[in-house]
């Protein structure tokens, strides 16, 4: 029914909440899993450059930092994925997160993705990001939305 299960990481700890959902599903519909990670030069020049006085000579510095950053926790997670025994690939992509997750589905993939989490530089809203993802995507998204505490 899917193939893949594309899973959008930031690197948060409620992203990873959407990565064991997609796990399960993964198991269960016997399907790969792709993971997907973002970095944004746009963010991170202007959250750079800000940061650290408007030196733009360090931006790219920076943007560089940031995709070594990415791609070494991607390849951890497809390496202990691998381990558990799922079939996995993971891609580290430059552009808004939006839509370089959306350019990597195709029809039959399933998106499986936190409603909220951090992306660039440093923390971020991702709500937006989900939001859009849903919006323009020609695939299913399955939101996992952040647990919420007693009381609220």
């Amino acid at each position: 029914m899917y193939d893949p299960i594309v899973v959008p990481l930031d690197g948060s700890e409620f992203a990873n909440i959407s990565l064991t959902h997609a796990k399960l599903l993964a198991r269960r519909l016997d399907v790969p899993i792709h993971l997907v990670r973002a970095i944004d030069p746009t963010v991170i020049n202007r959250v750079g450059a800000t940061s650290i006085g408007f030196d733009y000579s360090a931006v790219d510095e920076l943007i560089t930092e940031e995709e070594q950053a990415a791609t070494t926790f991607i390849d951890k997670q497809v390496e202990s994925l691998e381990a558990d025994g799922f079939g996995v690939t993971g891609v580290v992509l430059r552009g808004y997160a939006a839509a370089a997750v959306n350019s990597t589905t195709q029809e039959g993939d399933l998106i499986v993705m936190a409603s909220h989490g951090r992306s660039g530089v440093r923390r971020w809203f991702l709500g937006s990001v989900a939001e859009e993802i849903v919006r323009q995507s020609t695939v299913p998204v399955l939101l996992i939305r952040q647990p919420h505490e007693e009381g609220q």
